[in-house]
């Protein structure tokens, strides 16, 4: 008897009556149910949350981690350094750049006709 394999109806039965004491643990009433719920007295201000009785609200603080607070002192995308001489530089910059990469293209260009 201790070797041969239980049958699906044993296993099926036993499962439904496991199923059966679960759900019938939650239908059993509690105390709470029959205690009346208090209104809250005093509104709370907005960006602030209520944490008990004996405490005052607590104002709420967003987080601002990835990049998810953005100084004020910034204007928006670009150079940030107001010097003329610099921007001439970076001007000059990206022309000589511009000028390298056609050169490349032209080079390559024939290296692939030829």
């Amino acid at each position: 008897m201790i070797d041969q394999p239980p049958t699906y109806s044993k296993l099926a039965i036993s499962l439904l009556a496991v199923l059966i004491f679960l759900s019938g643990c939650g239908m059993i009433p509690s105390k709470d149910s029959q205690v009346p719920q208090q209104a809250s007295k005093n509104r709370v201000k907005p960006g602030y949350v209520d944490i008990g009785p004996r405490h005052e609200p607590v104002k709420l603080y967003p987080l601002k981690i990835f990049g998810g607070g953005k100084s004020k002192s910034v204007s928006g995308p670009g150079p940030m350094i107001n010097d003329p001489d610099y921007a001439e530089y970076l001007e000059w910059r990206h022309w000589q750049e511009f000028k390298a990469y056609q050169r490349w293209k032209a080079e390559k260009e024939s290296q692939a006709g030829s």
